[in-house]
């Protein structure tokens, strides 16, 4: 016996819960399990372990099957209601019938030795029994482990998350307040994120009383690292317009495009880009020139026809060459009339219809948005493509702006003239 002892290191600290109500079998089973150096509990019945299982947490249970008060087949159902931390059951018969292994297996049993059996026969199965518990005891230490991470994770989600929606809340900030634009002039806009913080950004820059310039850019990619990327550019457009305001001229839009083509190769190797549509518009004469940078085509809608001409060539996005060139291209807005630049988001939006939204569908909303009362002009826009959005899995950033000479006094139309329009 002592030569098995030393075959089995790993029953040290093992507590194992031997109920047999044979008093000659327990103790024989007893003897047998102490020469393999397992800490042994004895208990005469079912009830008599249940009792024990109480007061201590054993790792094995061996059991005979047919027991008084409680057969070995009921305690083994009772031990088993909680499998994920039950111990491992080795159920013990004279029976060796395949009937009988069913049985206990369908018990909740782990194990089945029928009688007689050597001590060999009982080491071999102690020892199948032992590497089941350490590996039950070590995917138990892993789930604690992945508790713990999935909590962390959680947190910092939770903090990604409010730190996102405060990056979202500074973007909507930065968008075009009308107390801040020159007389004479009014805006439409829409921005949503696809991801909430978005790549798109615009702004309308005063550079005179009488003047103004402005930008629509979407920078690739989505998310937080687009949305700074964003950020930066918007910073570069602004401090070049104002310099340029400094001066009697207005900024060239070509040169501006430049530059900030120059900054992105410089700080990012080309590896990170984006698309703009940059322009000056003087609101006296109308008179403006843009800079189209792989953008969307702007377009030029007409408030009394509804007819749009289209402005630009194309032209390199911004970052992504270092041999691009730009080409500023004038254009005039007559009063009434207005410029709308937009993000190609836009056009990925359905119409009920399920078509995709083109510039005449944009432009033909601008028109029967623009016949509402001014003051409600702009909730109005927002809540019409805040519905067609909804509708759609939003996989772009869509933004839109609309700078517009007014009529000295436009003529409205009646609510149900402007909803029946507005049904796109």
């Amino acid at each position: 016996m002592a030569e098995l002892s030393k075959q089995n290191p790993t029953s040290v600290g093992c507590q194992v819960l031997v109920v047999e109500d044979s008093v000659a079998e327990r103790l024989r089973l007893v003897a047998m399990l102490n020469n393999l150096e397992y800490s042994v509990t004895e208990a005469s019945n079912g009830i008599d372990a249940m009792s024990k299982m109480q007061a201590t947490r054993f790792d094995i249970i061996i059991s005979d099957w047919r027991m008084p008060l409680m057969t070995g087949f009921d305690f083994c159902k009772e031990v088993k209601k909680e499998p994920e931390t039950a111990p491992y059951f080795i159920l013990l018969t004279s029976q060796k019938t395949i009937q009988d292994l069913v049985a206990a297996m369908d018990a909740g049993a782990d194990d089945f030795i029928a009688k007689p059996f050597a001590v060999e026969e009982l080491r071999v199965r102690l020892e199948a029994g032992r590497r089941v518990i350490e590996l039950r005891q070590s995917l138990a230490v892993q789930n604690q482990e992945i508790q713990k991470t999935l909590t962390r994770e959680s947190s910092v989600l939770t903090k990604l998350r409010d730190d996102l929606t405060a990056a979202e809340t500074l973007q909507r900030a930065l968008l075009p307040d009308a107390i801040d634009l020159p007389a004479g002039v009014d805006i439409l806009h829409y921005f949503r994120g696809a991801h909430g913080v978005a790549g798109d950004a615009y702004n309308i820059i005063k550079l005179s009383p009488t003047a103004l310039a402005f930008y629509l850019l979407d920078v690739s990619g989505h998310g937080v690292k687009a949305a700074m990327l964003s950020f930066y550019a918007t910073q570069l457009l602004t401090s070049v317009s104002r310099l340029s305001s400094d001066t009697d001229a207005m900024p060239n839009p070509a040169e501006v495009a430049h530059e900030l083509n120059e900054r992105f190769l410089n700080e990012f190797n080309g590896n990170d880009y984006l698309t703009m549509v940059y322009g000056v518009l003087d609101l006296e004469t109308g008179e403006g020139s843009l800079c189209q940078a792989g953008h969307p085509h702007p377009f030029i809608l007409e408030q009394d026809s509804g007819d749009t001409c289209t402005l630009g060539q194309g032209g390199y996005p911004v970052g992504m060459l270092p041999h691009a060139t730009f080409d500023s291209i004038c254009f005039e807005v007559k009063p009434g009339d207005g410029i709308v630049l937009s993000s190609d988001g836009i056009f990925t939006v359905r119409m009920k219809s399920g078509a995709e939204i083109q510039q005449r569908h944009l432009a033909g909303l601008l028109n029967l948005v623009s016949c509402v009362e001014p003051s409600h002009q702009q909730s109005k826009l927002s809540n019409v493509l805040d519905a067609l959005l909804s509708k759609s899995d939003l996989e772009d950033d869509v933004s839109m702006l609309l700078i517009r000479r007014p009529l000295p006094q436009p003529e409205y139309k009646s609510q149900p003239e402007l909803e029946a329009g507005l049904s796109l």
